[in-house]
Order: C-alpha cells, then sequence, then structure tokens
C-alpha cells in the first residue's frame, strides 16, 4: 500500500512522513531541467517515475511505503497556472508527460493521501523553525494553499475514500484495503478534464 503526505510549503510533510517505516521523503527539488517546456516536463516526469518505482520496490518488501509528497506530481504546475505564475501549456505539458508513465505503470495514484492543512500561522512559525531549509518562493507555496486543496477535492469526487483532509489532526492514515485504480488512465483523464478551467 502508497500512502502519500501531501500540502504546502513547511506544512509538516516530512516530518509526517518520517513517523513511517519505510519512507520516502527525497522530494524531486533543486534540480535544473531542460528550457524547452516539453523537455522540462519530461525530465520532470521521468524524476517522479524514479521515485514511484523506488516507492514499488519498498512496497513490495515492506508491503507498506509513505511519500513525502505526491510522485504524480501534475498538481503542482496546475496550481501554479491557477494562481498565474505559469500558462496552461506548461501544465499540459506534465500531463502529457505523466500520463505516459501511467501507461507503463511506471507512475500512479497512491492508495491514500493525507492532506496536511494547518492554519497559514502554524505553517509561517514551522517555516521559520526549520533552520535545515531555505523554502525559497515560500510566498508562493502560500498562495497555492487553496488551488492544492482544490486538485484534491477533484479527485476524491472522481474516487472517493483515498483523501483524509485535515491529516494534521489524524493518527491513523493507513488505508485499510489497496485501491484497484492506482494506474487508471479513465480515472487520469478525468481529473485532467475536470481541472482544465482556470481560476474563476
Amino acid at each position: 500500500m502508497i500512502v502519500v503526505i501531501e500540502g504546502i510549503s513547511s506544512a509538516g510533510k516530512s516530518t509526517r512522513a518520517s513517523q513511517f517505516v519505510p519512507a520516502v521523503v527525497d522530494e524531486v527539488t533543486g534540480l535544473v531541467p531542460p528550457e524547452d517546456i516539453a523537455a522540462a516536463a519530461q525530465y520532470y516526469g521521468d524524476r517522479n517515475s524514479e521515485r514511484w518505482l523506488r516507492g514499488l520496490e519498498l512496497e513490495r518488501t515492506h508491503a507498506f511505503v509513505c511519500f513525502d509528497t505526491d510522485p504524480l506530481k501534475i498538481h503542482y504546475t496546475w496550481c501554479l497556472w491557477q494562481i498565474g505564475k505559469v500558462p496552461r501549456n506548461v501544465w499540459l505539458a506534465n500531463v502529457e508527460a505523466s500520463r505516459e508513465q501511467i501507461a507503463k505503470k511506471h507512475l500512479g495514484f497512491a492508495d491514500r493521501i493525507a492532506f496536511l492543512e494547518p492554519s497559514e500561522d502554524v505553517i509561517r512559525r514551522q517555516k521559520v523553525s526549520d533552520q535545515t531549509r531555505q523554502r525559497r518562493n515560500f510566498e508562493t507555496h502560500v498562495r497555492l494553499g487553496e488551488p492544492l486543496r482544490r486538485w484534491y477535492v477533484l479527485l476524491e469526487s472522481l474516487a472517493p475514500g483515498r483523501l483524509i483532509f485535515n491529516a494534521h489532526q489524524i493518527q491513523d492514515l493507513k488505508p485499510r484495503f489497496l485501491r484497484t485504480d492506482r494506474y487508471s488512465l479513465e480515472l487520469f483523464d478525468a481529473l485532467i478534464s475536470a481541472a482544465d478551467r482556470p481560476a474563476g
């Protein structure tokens, strides 16, 4: 079973994920992708696929694995589009790259997604108290909180029972059953169709 801990920067994802063994907490950050939009999307799609495949190896050994941040990270460029930071075609390039990986079963939907959403005051205090990370573009990430929640509300509406909202208040995050839609292109396409509209 695969569990994802999700939320904006400083929400406590790494701390919460590290409570589980095994955990994959090495998010794809600090790397320089190609400048071309399609090539950059493929680059990140490949890196996210590598995380997913590493998680599958751990799952085979331990039956359970926890990710800090969703390997299926198309929500990130979608959220940036929603707040006007990138154009729609950047998100769609990431959608295409991710869909290819799902078709190969090199990327997929987690069985359970625990969405951390502490208050903005708590997030800002946690950012200040964590001296191990620079957290560049923190103010932008704070703005991503609302569209990020909308993204996962859409997913939950299409595949009920996957999401735990306000997960920072809940102790037991493990799913009680293995879902059968991990590599569902039908679910993926439905999610993209539902999300493919500007903020309004």
